[in-house]
């Protein structure tokens, strides 16, 4: 009976299993509608969530807890938008169909909670509100490590996107920064073969798509930075942000990824170089 115990205790799936190509425990977390499948518990330290989302259409915000209170307090006073008991971490988004996004923190012991903030149109009940939002505890060893050095960096303010050098294809770690003084996002659409940059960002709802989700990281408030490593083959995307703090406002430049650096690597206006 203890041998067998044993056996299923060494066969049983491990939610903190690290990944050579991302940074610390690599935790993944699926959301569809209307449910996060993720872990109850996992350990303290450099922590990268791993998000996919077989149908699109959902995001993971991190939130820490106040001690004392719970998952069911946060999603109360979040929906009757109260104080909520808690600091928003932000988080990943948005992955394209059959791929994923990730953030990566530094998380110190306690409770935490996963939600979307997702709606669907014409719907003004978020996906939280629909039972979308999960408990997490942090408790245990402390997994080592530092959150890691970026090779890009990404500013949101009002109303620009900077990035500190042109983005070219493959890996990169990218800090992505909040000087601004309102609530920003950062969203990639990759321009589907055969469309431009300009068709996607005058795009109107119920036209033929010309452009795919690519990931974004969502809820970035003012002072808040956070960490996502992505991979860029090349081509034409669109970045884009809905400012929560003006309705209906959307900022939306062009760029492109090419394979090298050479002229036609272009950055969103305000760039920096």
């Amino acid at each position: 009976m203890l041998i067998a115990l044993m056996m299923a205790m060494l066969w049983a799936p491990m939610p903190y299993m690290g990944d050579a190509a991302l940074p610390g425990q690599v935790i993944d977390v699926v959301g569809d509608n209307y449910f996060f499948r993720a872990p109850s518990t996992i350990r303290p330290g450099l922590t990268t969530f791993r998000f996919s989302s077989p149908h699109g259409g959902h995001e993971l915000m991190v939130y820490r807890l106040d001690s004392g209170y719970t998952a069911s307090d946060l999603v109360k006073a979040l929906a009757e938008d109260a104080p909520p008991h808690g600091r928003k971490l932000g988080g990943p988004a948005f992955p394209r169909i059959g791929g994923s996004m990730n953030a990566t923190y530094v998380l110190d012991p306690g409770q935490y909670v996963l939600l979307c903030f997702s709606t669907e149109r014409g719907d003004t009940l978020r996906h939280f509100q629909k039972g979308m939002f999960s408990a997490l505890t942090v408790v245990g060893r402390r997994v080592a490590g530092r959150l890691p050095a970026p090779d890009l960096e990404i500013s949101l303010d009002e109303y620009h996107f900077t990035f500190s050098r042109p983005l070219v294809a493959g890996r990169h770690v990218m800090r992505v920064a909040n000087t601004g003084n309102a609530t920003h996002e950062l969203k990639f659409l990759r321009v589907l073969p055969g469309h431009t940059t300009e068709q996607s960002i005058n795009w109107k709802r119920g036209e033929p798509p010309v452009d795919e989700q690519f990931g974004a990281i969502t809820s970035v408030d003012p002072g808040m930075s956070i960490i996502t490593t992505m991979d860029f083959p090349p081509g034409d995307y669109v970045v884009i942000c809905v400012l929560q703090t003006r309705k209906g406002h959307v900022m939306r430049e062009g760029l492109h990824v090419t394979a090298r650096m050479n002229s036609r690597s272009r950055m969103p206006a305000g760039t920096t170089s």
